[in-house]
């Protein structure tokens, strides 16, 4: 009996779980100057418990996001990795007609997820991995560094932290975000599951953050043993467009660990989709925080008034309501209270957004120009 117990507690070392597949995400790369790009699925799987699985994993469905449908694309490579998970790799190379200056959306639906702690009937619920980039351009697409597999499993009761910065290799502005976990079948736009919830909303305990400008993603603290999934998405910005959103989705552990204290967990925050938190009237307050727009309407420009507990940088962003970046300003030093004017009596009428982006989070106030 001592044997099987030492046995036991020696695999409860080891992240379970439960599938083969635990996250990936969709490089896109051009290969040449006309509309032929190469797509690399890069899927990370569990060599241990899902092995199996994993040897049968020798074609996926790839959607291109062009009318043609779904192609049938083989393993490029399986790589052996730490912590007993394999990245695999399948590449496909495709070439669009036309004259290149829209948007596509390449896809993949991957089957065998594990059941999720906040995602009901997630075992009929596929894998489902997004990447949106422009044709008009040539561009390298941001390429997410991480995360540290060592992560993956983490102690209950004990601060988490996964990393996902994507980096550019053209200096573009990369932008990181939450979002719900998504599905969608190939053709159509993707979706939000309405079931799913955010790591934190199960306990509504602690907090469940990323940076922006990192792609740290923090949760403070898990309060509740099991499998949770959640999604960020790097949006990549050039001369105030976006021209690609790439969306990593991964698979995280918490286990029965000593050493947690759960009376350290911080008070629940619900977690902002996006980053964003919008006010429709002209004062945003969260917690020690406080952003103040006005006139609203405004017939010139817009006075930005800044509040904060701890001094800290800020940049301001005005766009219009295509999202696009008109003005950009940053304050580079570190005070408590930022007051700016941004807009101009040029500006022709209609609705804005003010984005302000601080401490690792993004706030955003709707404006009328008169």
């Amino acid at each position: 009996m001592k044997k099987i117990t030492t046995l036991l507690l020696f695999l409860s070392a080891f992240p379970v779980f439960g599938t083969h597949l635990i996250g990936g995400y969709i490089q896109v790369k051009r290969v040449s100057a006309s509309l032929t790009f190469e797509f690399s699925v890069q899927v990370y799987m569990d060599e241990v418990y899902g092995k199996t699985a994993v040897d049968q994993s020798d074609l996926i469905l790839f959607c291109t996001g062009d009318g043609s449908g779904n192609l049938e694309i083989p393993r490029y490579s399986r790589t052996r990795l730490e912590n007993g998970i394999s990245l695999n790799v399948y590449k496909v190379t495709h070439t669009y007609s036309g004259t290149g200056s829209g948007m596509y959306t390449v896809s993949t639906q991957l089957r065998s997820r594990s059941e999720l702690s906040n995602l009901p009937n997630a075992l009929t619920v596929p894998l489902y991995l997004e990447t949106t980039f422009s044709a008009a351009v040539v561009n390298n697409l941001p390429v997410f560094q991480g995360p540290a597999l060592s992560s993956l499993t983490v102690p209950v009761n004990q601060k988490a932290v996964y990393n996902f910065q994507a980096k550019d290799a053209d200096g573009d502005s990369v932008v990181h975000h939450l979002i719900r976990v998504r599905n969608g079948d190939c053709g159509k736009s993707s979706q939000a599951l309405p079931d799913y919830s955010f790591p934190n909303d199960i306990t509504r305990k602690g907090t469940f953050k990323v940076d922006v400008k990192t792609g740290q993603v923090t949760w403070d603290a898990p309060a509740q043993v099991g499998t949770y999934d959640f999604a960020v998405v790097a949006e990549e910005w050039r001369n105030g467009q976006r021209i690609s959103s790439t969306l990593f989705d991964l698979v995280t552990r918490v286990i029965d660990q000593s050493g947690g204290n759960p009376g350290a967990i911080p008070a629940y925050e619900p977690v902002l989709e996006r980053g964003l938190l919008t006010a429709l009237e002209n004062r945003i307050n969260d917690r020690d925080l406080s952003i103040v727009v006005y006139p609203n309407p405004s017939q010139s420009r817009f006075q930005i008034i800044l509040k904060n507990h701890k001094p800290t940088t800020a940049t301001f962003q005005l766009l219009d309501s295509q999202g696009r970046i008109i003005q950009e300003i940053a304050e580079n030093k570190k005070v408590s209270e930022h007051q700016q004017a941004i807009g101009n009596e040029q500006l022709a009428p209609g609705l804005y957004l003010i984005r302000t982006l601080v401490r690792g989070r993004v706030y955003t106030n709707k404006v009328i120009k008169q």
